[in-house]
């Protein structure tokens, strides 16, 4: 059995001297160039460098700024002038669309004077006419009124084309035989969408309050759109969004025909 000699402490030794390495790693974390260009104050010379940026943004602003005031007046009258030129042009069109519409009538009393159909040809020419809405007609109807609700401020209370459409379509579900939004008349290819914050029918702008006339059996149609579908959205519109509506009874209502309906494929039937 050997003998172990006992280790004796020396007492020069320091109680840390074990953590040498990790004493210089603390006291050399940083790169030794940091101290130096820190006591050459190197790091804190920000103040004369912003101080030109921010006056040079600040100028910018500025430019920017008086550029939009200068060329602002500019702006409105180039809305203004826009504005004014696309009012002459819609009263050319509807001008233009009247005189259509005059001769279209004429061209059908030619027809009819010309003996060219037979009498059941003719009714069955008028009947189309209607429905399809190339010539005007008067009756009995009702007239619904849709408007905007009175708080803007509420998202969903302002009357959009879907709103539109879905009164249409139930008139025409529930007998109407003709429709004019507006005195706009629809026909199959009249298009009712929105156009930024502005509705459109047959691509012209219409404006609120928003006026659905419908020929038909006035006790009829007002009953049965008050139950249809149609009815029930637009009291939803009313009671969640203050959406105004209302729907009455007219002794005689005239709508125009459309004149925008053209012939783009005939062929004589065998």
């Amino acid at each position: 059995m050997g003998f172990r000699p006992e280790r004796v402490p020396d007492p020069q030794r320091r109680p840390d001297a074990s953590m040498d390495l990790l004493n210089n790693l603390r006291d050399t974390a940083l790169d030794p160039s940091y101290p130096a260009v820190a006591a050459a104050g190197g790091g804190r010379r920000r103040g004369p460098v912003l101080l030109p940026a921010l006056l040079v943004v600040g100028l910018l602003f500025g430019v920017a700024l008086a550029n939009q005031w200068r060329t602002a007046p500019a702006a409105a009258q180039e809305r203004a002038d826009l504005i004014s030129r696309i009012a002459t042009t819609e009263q050319h069109i509807d001008s233009l669309r009247a005189r259509t519409a005059e001769l279209d009538q004429g061209i059908r009393e030619l027809e009819r004077a010309g003996g060219a159909l037979t009498p059941a040809e003719l009714e069955r020419a008028d009947t189309l006419a209607t429905r399809v809405g190339t010539t005007a007609v008067t009756g009995p109807g009702v007239r619904v009124t849709l408007d905007d609700g009175t708080d803007a401020s509420v998202q969903g209370s302002q009357v959009v084309d879907a709103d539109l459409r879905m009164v249409a379509n139930s008139l025409w579900a529930n007998g109407a035989e003709a429709v004019a939004i507006n005195g706009h008349r629809l026909s199959s290819r009249t298009a009712i969408r929105n156009a930024g914050d502005a509705i459109t029918v047959d691509y012209r702008s219409v404006t609120r309050p928003y006026v659905i006339e419908a020929i038909g059996d006035a006790r009829v149609l007002e009953d049965a759109f008050r139950r249809s579908e149609g009815g029930a959205w637009v009291e939803g519109l009313a009671q969640h969004y203050g959406v105004q509506w209302s729907i009455g009874r007219v002794g005689e209502v005239a709508l125009p025909a459309d004149p925008g309906l053209g012939v783009d494929r005939a062929r004589t039937r065998r």
